[in-house]
């Protein structure tokens, strides 16, 4: 099967999208880093719709939009965080999470036989995911001063520290007992 296929290349286009992102962000250009990223995001869902409904699953596939993914909540927590807007404890525990289910994933699809193995996120990884997201979207209108909960900001992180934990745990266990990932 062709890795060059329209599923991989909107995978392709996200990780390019984390650069420019990145630079936005760091150069508080706000207004053009946030386009970027719910650009990013929204690819995420259009690959994997693609991946599913032209049946172009590949390896290279189960690589690079995890991967993809992390990129680009991890980058942009780690400008978020040295900009003092997002705790740092956060973006160190989803950081080490990430760096740990990347490593295990890339190890499990590179030593398959085919491809069969599926790197399947797990409630806790979804939910957890989506909470980096929600964070990210909090800081993003506290930037624009449109709506800012400092209470419920601080809730949506500890939650979110708590399922990136509940998340690793679970894909640990399940890697260790070899279940389907």
């Amino acid at each position: 099967m062709n890795s060059l296929n329209l599923p991989n290349s909107i995978t392709v286009l996200r990780l390019i999208l984390v650069i420019p992102t990145t630079i936005f962000l760091i150069k508080d250009k706000y207004t053009l880093a946030v386009i970027l990223f719910f650009v990013a995001a929204i690819s995420d869902i259009a690959d994997g719709f693609f991946a599913r409904i032209l049946n172009q699953k590949t390896k290279v596939g189960a690589i690079l939009d995890p991967l993809a993914d992390k990129f680009l909540i991890n980058y942009t927590f780690l400008i978020l965080s040295t900009k003092g807007l997002i705790p740092l404890v956060l973006f160190g525990v989803v950081l080490f999470k990430d760096i740990i289910l990347i490593s295990g994933s890339v190890v499990g699809v590179l030593t398959s036989k085919n491809c069969k193995f599926n790197i399947k996120a797990s409630i806790w990884g979804k939910i957890s995911t989506f909470l980096q997201v929600v964070v990210i979207a909090e800081v993003f209108f506290k930037i624009f001063n449109t709506y800012f909960n400092k209470t419920l900001f601080d809730i949506t992180v500890y939650v979110c520290i708590l399922l990136s934990i509940a998340a690793l745990t679970d894909y640990t266990n399940r890697y260790l007992k070899r279940e389907e990932l």
